[in-house]
């Protein structure tokens, strides 16, 4: 189910940059406070933003996301925000939820400058328009865009594209080396009843098993 601005997450645990605390930049050479990661704020034209809870029992709204690392790592990356993140959240509406079948999967991040950089699955963010916010791109079959975090090798966190991820298997099936392909962004949208409507209820009468039949008009 899609929540309004807040959704709950499965929590983590994660490092809070204290350049949060004191209102300037990330760095990693910051000190780290362990917090628990529980909640995502999706606001449109806005990066990934998460609330966390400190050991102290202090509660911080809104941390982007770049001030979050892990506390599992040692050799810390830099990356920018912009490639750790690459769009910002397309909808007041979203989801968090994680996918059984990549749940704890490892898999290959395509950065910006055409290196790659392992990272550990963790949930999945994805976003749809609704009452308060019936504009852009989250429901274009040619716009949209499912977020998946990851927890990267050098401890930074990423939230990225189906179209920048090449996901790892343990098992027998990812089998196959896949160079730079030509593939194209799907930009068709169908209806069932759209593409059906030419058909209508053979009666009018409330039956169970009713049948149709083609208009003639």
């Amino acid at each position: 189910m899609s929540n309004f601005l807040n959704i709950n997450t499965p929590t983590f645990v994660a490092g809070l940059d204290t350049g949060f605390l004191y209102d300037t930049e990330p760095s990693p050479l910051n000190d780290l406070i362990p917090v628990e990661v529980f909640m995502f704020t999706s606001i449109p034209q806005r990066c990934g933003l998460f609330s966390v809870m400190t050991e102290y029992g202090s509660q911080h709204a809104r941390v982007p996301i770049h001030y979050l690392r892990s506390l599992n790592q040692t050799n810390q990356t830099n990356y920018p925000l912009d490639w750790i993140q690459l769009w910002d959240s397309l909808s007041y509406y979203s989801s968090a939820t994680i996918l059984e079948y990549c749940k704890n999967r490892a898999a290959m991040i395509w950065l910006k400058d055409h290196t790659q950089h392992k990272a550990k699955y963790l949930f999945t963010l994805d976003w749809c328009l609704g009452a308060q916010y019936s504009n852009g791109y989250s429901e274009f079959a040619s716009g949209h865009k499912t977020g998946h975090l990851f927890e990267g090798e050098g401890g930074q966190y990423f939230i990225q594209p189906n179209n920048r991820v090449l996901w790892l298997d343990g098992g027998a099936w990812i089998t196959k080396k896949l160079n730079k392909p030509d593939w194209k962004i799907f930009s068709k949208e169908f209806s069932c009843e759209h593409t059906g409507s030419r058909w209508v209820s053979e009666s009018d009468e409330e039956l169970y098993f009713y049948t149709f039949k083609e208009r003639t008009d």
